[in-house]
C-alpha cells in the first residue's frame, strides 16, 4: 500500500481551512446584511412615524419590494370617528394613478392600428380651438397645452368642497374648451386633467363602449385585480379607507370619503388598493399590457421643467430612474414607482389630500433615499 505523502496532508488541511474560511466568511456576512437590513427597517419605521405624528396624518400605508427584502408598514386609523385602524389591504382613491390606466388604452388602441399617436386631436374632435395642432402623443405626455378644467373656479369648488357635484364628460370638454391654454402646443410642459378627459371620451368615440369597460375588460381582469374599478357611484364598498381634508384655516380635519367620480372620470376616479398596485405597477414598469414598440413610445420622457430628474412620458413619469405615477384627490394621497436599474417597487399611501398638497410624495423620496443613500436621488 502506498503511503500517505505529508505534502499531501498539508493539501487535505489547507483545502480544509479554505472551507471553514469561506464558512464563516458567509456567516458574517449574513449576520451583518441582517444587522444592515435590521438597521434599515428602523429607520424606515422611524422615518414613516415621524411623517405621521409630526404632520398629524390620519394614516400612512407603505409597501417596498426589492430583490433582497420586503417592507410593509401601516400606522394609523382608517376610520377616525370610530377608531378604525388602517389596514394594508383597505382600499383608496388613487386620483391621477388612473391616468396611466387611460394612456395604457390609448397605447394599446394604438398598438392596434385604431389610433395613431401622432394623429391630430382635430381629426376626432374638429371643435376644439387649434386642434389641428394638436396630436394625441402631445395630450398623453402633457405637453399640448390644453388646459386643466380643475383650475375652473366652479370645477374646482365641486372637487374641494361640493364633492357630490355631477359632471359629464362633455360638460368638462366644454369647460376646457374655453379655458386659455398653459402654452401654443409642444413649446411646454403643463399637468392636466383637461388632456385626459379628452382621451377617456376619445376611449369610448373610438371603441363604441364605456369607458370603465375597456379599462375593465383589458387591463382589471387580465391582471386579476380583484380590488381595483372604475366606480360610477360617490360610495366606496366593501373594505376601505376613509379620506380626510384638513383645513388650512380652521386646522380641523373633514372626512371627505364621498365624492361623485364624474369629477374626476378619465384623469382621477378609480379606487384600487395596495395589493392591486403591486401587480400594476409592475406590469406598468415592464410593458406586459402592451406590445414592445407601444412600451418603447410609452417611455420616451420630455422633460418638464418642474425638476431636472422630473420627466413624463405618455401617461407616466420618471423621477431619478423610478417609474410610475401618484394620484392625488380630495382625501387620497398616493405614490406608485419602480426602478427596474434598482429592482425596487415603492408604494406610498396617505389618506388625507386638500387643496394643501399631500404628502405621498415626500415620504417615497425619504424612503427611496434612505434604502439608497449612495444614488443621490432626487437632485
Amino acid at each position: 500500500m502506498k503511503k500517505n505523502c505529508p505534502h499531501n496532508h498539508l493539501k487535505i488541511l489547507y483545502g480544509k481551512l479554505i472551507l471553514i474560511f469561506i464558512s464563516v466568511f458567509i456567516l458574517n456576512s449574513n449576520a451583518i446584511a441582517q444587522h444592515n437590513l435590521a438597521n434599515l427597517e428602523t429607520g424606515m419605521s422611524n422615518l414613516i412615524d415621524s411623517f405621521y405624528v409630526n404632520d398629524t396624518l390620519p394614516g400612512v400605508v407603505v409597501g417596498v419590494w426589492t430583490k433582497d427584502f420586503q417592507y410593509k408598514k401601516v400606522v394609523g386609523k382608517a376610520d377616525l370617528e370610530t377608531n378604525v385602524d388602517r389596514k394594508f389591504d383597505d382600499k383608496i382613491r388613487i386620483g391621477s394613478i388612473t391616468k396611466t390606466f387611460v394612456a395604457t388604452v390609448i397605447l394599446q388602441l394604438a398598438g392596434d392600428g385604431k389610433i395613431g399617436l401622432d394623429d391630430s386631436l382635430a381629426k376626432y374632435y374638429p371643435d376644439y380651438p387649434d386642434g389641428n395642432k394638436i396630436t394625441i402623443r402631445e395630450m398623453l405626455d402633457m405637453t399640448s397645452g390644453i388646459p386643466d378644467y380643475i383650475e375652473d373656479p366652479a370645477v374646482l369648488q365641486s372637487f374641494v368642497y361640493d364633492r357630490l357635484d355631477k359632471y359629464t364628460p362633455l360638460e368638462l370638454y366644454k369647460i376646457t374648451k374655453k379655458m386659455k391654454p398653459f402654452f401654443p402646443q409642444g413649446t411646454g410642459w403643463g399637468y392636466s386633467n383637461g388632456s385626459y378627459n379628452i382621451l377617456g371620451m376619445l376611449i369610448e368615440k373610438i371603441t363604441g363602449n364605456k369607458l370603465e369597460n375597456e379599462i375593465s375588460d383589458r387591463i382589471i381582469k387580465p391582471l386579476g385585480l380583484k380590488n381595483t374599478s372604475f366606480p360610477t357611484s360617490p360610495y366606496m364598498e366593501g373594505q376601505y379607507s376613509h379620506g380626510y381634508m384638513r383645513n388650512d384655516t380652521t386646522n380641523i380635519i373633514q372626512d371627505v370619503t364621498i365624492m361623485d367620480p364624474s369629477i374626476g372620470w378619465a384623469a382621477g376616479a378609480m379606487i384600487s388598493n395596495i395589493n392591486d398596485l403591486e401587480i400594476y405597477a409592475m406590469a406598468l414598469a415592464n410593458g406586459t399590457m402592451l406590445n414592445k414598440n407601444m412600451q418603447e413610445e410609452r417611455l420616451k420622457f420630455v422633460n418638464t421643467g418642474v425638476r431636472d430628474f422630473f420627466k413624463y412620458g405618455l401617461g407616466i413619469f420618471s423621477m431619478s430612474g423610478f417609474i410610475g405615477h401618484n394620484g392625488g384627490i380630495t382625501g387620497y394621497n398616493t405614490t406608485m414607482c419602480y426602478n427596474p436599474e434598482l429592482d425596487v417597487l415603492i408604494i406610498v399611501s396617505v389618506n388625507r389630500y386638500g387643496g394643501g398638497g399631500g404628502m405621498s410624495d415626500k415620504i417615497f423620496a425619504e424612503i427611496a433615499k434612505l434604502i439608497y443613500p449612495d444614488k443621490k436621488l432626487f437632485e
